[in-house]
């Protein structure tokens, strides 16, 4: 269910523009001269959460966007440059709208019946409130300096997603996150 989940990920609800991207270097790790990289996985109590998934395809994308850097993948951790980690949380919350302005709308109200009339009239109403439930992706990727085992990078993109959107839309949108999340390392 996690890959099913995660196929719709990084679907953003009006573009790339909602991304949101932060990033930040820790230390004086010199970034120019690695030339190798090997992938570790994320801590179980991570992996293990309801809301963390992983997605094969947003995986391949990054590669590609590290070997675009010059990096190459190696198997044999004594080989690695760096080590890399990435890890996807998904979360929900409301987003709340206000009705329409009066200057934008004069429909307000509606027919009601009045019970003590016994008759059908016009009644001016209070504009409704309308409330979006909203779907969260967080991607999380990680480097690591492979010898002196310290985390040296870390970003972020945080992105609403669209479940319903074409499939076609999705692998576009998981290739534009790959792009924009490794555009930020140093």
């Amino acid at each position: 269910m996690k890959h099913a989940i995660l196929v719709a990920l990084i679907a953003c609800v009006s573009g790339c523009s909602s991304m949101k991207v932060s990033s930040e270097k820790s230390g004086d790790f010199d970034f120019s001269a690695v030339k190798t990289y090997e992938w570790v996985r994320a801590p179980a109590e991570i992996l293990n959460e309801d809301d963390t998934v992983l997605n094969e395809d947003l995986h391949k994308l990054l590669n590609n966007q590290l070997a675009g850097r010059g990096w190459e993948q190696v198997m044999i951790s004594d080989k690695a440059d760096t080590q890399v980690v990435y890890y996807i949380k998904l979360s929900e919350h409301e987003e709340y709208t206000s009705a329409a302005r009066d200057d934008e709308s004069r429909v307000t109200g509606g027919f009601t019946y009045d019970n003590d009339k016994g008759a059908w009239g016009y009644k001016d109403q209070a504009p409704d409130l309308n409330v979006y439930t909203v779907e969260t992706g967080t991607l999380t990727l990680l480097i690591y300096d492979a010898e002196a085992n310290a985390k040296v990078w870390q970003g972020t993109l945080q992105t609403k997603l669209d479940r319903g959107a074409p499939l076609e839309k999705q692998r576009l949108m998981l290739a534009e996150v790959a792009n924009k999340i490794t555009a930020k390392i140093p």
